[in-house]
């Protein structure tokens, strides 16, 4: 005799088996898909490792070997090999850690700027090394570097600000905030920066010109360098080397100053990113790039380097060289730094979960994409012009 409860028990019995097993293979199919994904994204990550390393062995040495031989061990090709063995090393390191990032791609808005920060090594690095080997053609070569030096700022700044700006009454918090005073000895001179939407508006305007101001003095390099009229390391007043250099030392130093100050301001709010590492790297590969560059200059201007009948090219040129040396030897000390101080693992997720919110090749489109520095630039061209009429 069949009992209708029971048969109601077994087929209610069936179907939470039935259910079980599809929501089962429904979650074996995810994790299935999620793992396919993983792979493949470790598998780029080790891709972009091998091919660095490659182009190191089947391409870097052999072209030093022979450099080496036809020019007879000459100074210069001398000390651009010893220049290639650090960019070697430090170039792939920072690849690498640049695709682990984009592996681990769970925060987009912070390590997208991140990574543009991390690519200064391998730009300052090849560019300074190809200038070592091509000193005629240095002029080229540094004012890439240099402009690109105005976008590591930038992106720096627009990091902090995109980290305070998770919380969503920051805007609303910062108008109860006191003014910030100004840093030593400027505090006697200013009077305090009113916080607020003003606050911000100043800061990311001065961070804004810079980059400008950068551009603007590589495209009037440019032109003198090929009116003869640069003279690339020369302080001598009729050349533009040395306005250009005060200009961008005064547009550099304003933008530096307000990074510092926004620091200040914000320092407590900052806190769990611990800026304060991040921001000495960055400073410090700034600081030396640009004024170890302007010691080298003075150098020659009284003497110190002067020429030689051994050497190859020009006083100038060798100054140049000489720079460029040192900013691979540096490039290598940065690698190492931005290992540490922009690890990809301060983004992991807290739960322990290891899925990006987007694929390695979304990660790539959105690096690549540099709107958000058009918009910046034009809606401060914007503010400072409305600013004016209504003054």
């Amino acid at each position: 005799m069949n009992d209708p409860l029971l048969n109601e028990s077994q087929r209610s019995g069936d179907g939470y088996q039935s259910g079980t097993r599809s929501r089962s293979n429904s979650t074996r199919s995810t994790i299935s898909i999620d793992s396919l994904r993983n792979a493949r994204s470790s598998t780029i990550c080790g891709y972009l490792w091998v091919i660095s390393i490659a182009c190191v062995i089947f391409g870097m040495l052999p072209w030093g070997i022979i450099e080496l031989r036809r020019y007879h061990q000459e100074t210069h090709v001398q000390a651009w090999f010893a220049a290639g063995v650090f960019v070697a090393v430090a170039v792939p390191l920072t690849l690498w850690d640049v695709a682990m990032h984009l592996r681990h791609w769970h925060k987009p808005e912070l390590q997208k700027h991140i990574v543009r920060i991390m690519m200064m090594v391998p730009i300052y690095a090849v560019d300074s090394w190809l200038g070592l080997r091509f000193p005629d053609s240095s002029i080229y070569f540094d004012t890439a570097r240099e402009t690109y030096e105005a976008y590591v700022i930038y992106n720096f700044y627009v990091y902090l600000l995109t980290f305070l700006r998770q919380r969503a009454d920051f805007d609303l918090d910062i108008h109860k905030r006191p003014p910030a005073p100004h840093l030593f000895p400027f505090q006697y001179c200013f009077k305090p920066w009113r916080m607020g939407q003003p606050f911000i508006n100043a800061c990311t305007h001065a961070v804004a010109s810079y980059m400008v101001v950068r551009i603007l003095v590589t495209v009037i390099a440019f032109c003198t360098e090929m009116a003869g009229k640069y003279g690339n390391g020369n302080i001598d007043p009729g050349k533009s080397y040395l306005w250009l250099a005060m200009i961008n030392v005064v547009s550099q130093g304003y933008a530096m100053y307000c990074l510092v100050m926004f620091y200040y301001a914000f320092k407590t709010d900052l806190k769990p990113i611990n800026p304060i590492p991040k921001f000495l790297t960055i400073k410090a590969v700034i600081f030396f790039s640009f004024w170890q560059a302007f010691v080298i200059a003075i150098l020659v201007e009284v003497g110190v380097i002067r020429q030689r009948a051994t050497w190859t090219y020009s006083t100038e040129s060798v100054a140049a060289g000489i720079q460029d040396f040192l900013v691979c030897v540096e490039m290598f000390i940065a690698a190492l730094a931005h290992h540490k101080v922009f690890s990809y693992l301060e983004h992991l997720p807290h739960d322990g979960s290891d899925k990006p919110e987007v694929t390695f090749r979304s990660a790539i489109r959105n690096l690549l994409d540099v709107t958000d520095v058009t918009h910046t630039v034009l809606d401060h061209v914007q503010i400072r012009i409305l600013d004016r009429f209504m003054a």
